[in-house]
């Protein structure tokens, strides 16, 4: 029985091998491929860096946000012993605040040598959604607009990443993701459990009395989204709320713990309702789905779960970015 696997929010752990579950695919000239953190280390930057002269000594050119990775120039040897950060394109998009999120598109360099270590959202994929504020490089966006192109110079473990000694990192933040659904809203079905959001999005999910449960699984989308459509396999950025049919009962809930999660919507990773709910839909949707016992969790729910057996479930779920 396939389980409804909640990934943590640390979208963008500090790790070498592979991107976060959140990114897209990136293209790399080596095996390994550095992704951004915004979680905290012992050394990690927690205010904004200055320039200097060696953050101005990087020179960028090309698109900003494009297909293509920007070229990037610098002598090796190049070194910084406190982190650096110039601003090298000025946005004119929002400011970026402690609990935003951001979607940014980097490469990555060893310091030493000027070797490229890797890309992200680039040349291929998506940029990678990142949370803004704490330490490493989410303090880094804390100083940022969107629109910014930066470059950054210091140890890898204080910009947030676990890449080793000092590197340079050029970074375009391409847009502000919102926390919530921004789609225009849809007529609801009476028939189905109704939602209406608090004003910080928060879906309050009434189901209605005396009405039984659909027979199979059942999709509306309760605002509609003009993003990117969700594929078999893709990453997602959600917000979601789980309640039981029979008792309105929340059962699990990202609101609840304060912040948006990172799905793959795949079986291998969900239960089978909630990818049929999400499968197709575009980003920036709201969407109601009413999973069946055979769809959802069945005879055998997680233990602790709070789902009773044979139940049917009703889920609302933001769809925020994918990658």
């Amino acid at each position: 029985m396939k389980r409804l696997r909640l990934l943590p929010i640390a979208l963008v752990p500090a790790v070498v091998l592979g991107l976060a579950a959140c990114s897209g695919s990136g293209s790399s000239d080596s095996s390994s491929t550095p992704s951004a953190s915004s979680s905290a280390t012992a050394a990690a930057i927690t205010s904004c860096p200055d320039p200097g002269s060696a953050s101005k000594a990087i020179k960028v050119s090309g698109a900003f946000g494009g297909s293509t990775a920007p070229e990037v120039k610098f002598s090796g040897g190049l070194t910084a012993k406190q982190p650096q950060a110039s601003t090298v394109v000025r946005g004119k998009g929002a400011s970026l605040g402690e609990g935003d999120y951001a979607q940014v598109s980097y490469s990555v360099y060893q310091a030493s040598d000027a070797k490229k270590l890797g890309t992200v959202g680039f040349d291929q994929g998506n940029p990678q959604v990142l949370s803004v504020g704490g330490s490493g490089f989410g303090a880094l966006l804390a100083c940022s607009k969107v629109g910014d192109r930066i470059a950054a110079v210091g140890q890898s473990s204080a910009l947030g990443f676990n890449t080793g000694g000092e590197i340079v990192v050029v970074a375009d933040v391409v847009a502000q993701t919102p926390t919530k659904a921004t789609g225009k809203a849809q007529k609801q079905d009476p028939a189905l459990p109704t939602v209406e959001d608090k004003a910080d999005g928060e879906p309050e999910i009434t189901v209605p009395s005396g009405v039984k449960a659909p027979s199979k699984t059942t999709v509306e989308v309760l605002k509609q989204g003009t993003g990117d459509k969700i594929a078999d396999g893709d990453t997602a950025l959600v917000q979601y709320k789980g309640v039981v049919y029979d008792t309105g009962k929340e059962f699990d809930s990202s609101w609840s713990k304060g912040a948006p999660t990172t799905f793959t919507i795949s079986e291998g990773s969900l239960i089978k309702g909630f990818v049929t709910g999400l499968v197709g839909q575009q980003v920036g949707s709201q969407v109601l789905i009413v999973v069946t016992p055979e769809d959802g969790y069945g005879a055998n729910p997680q233990e602790g779960s709070g789902i009773p057996k044979n139940a049917t479930l009703v889920f609302v779920v933001d769809i925020l970015a994918k990658g």
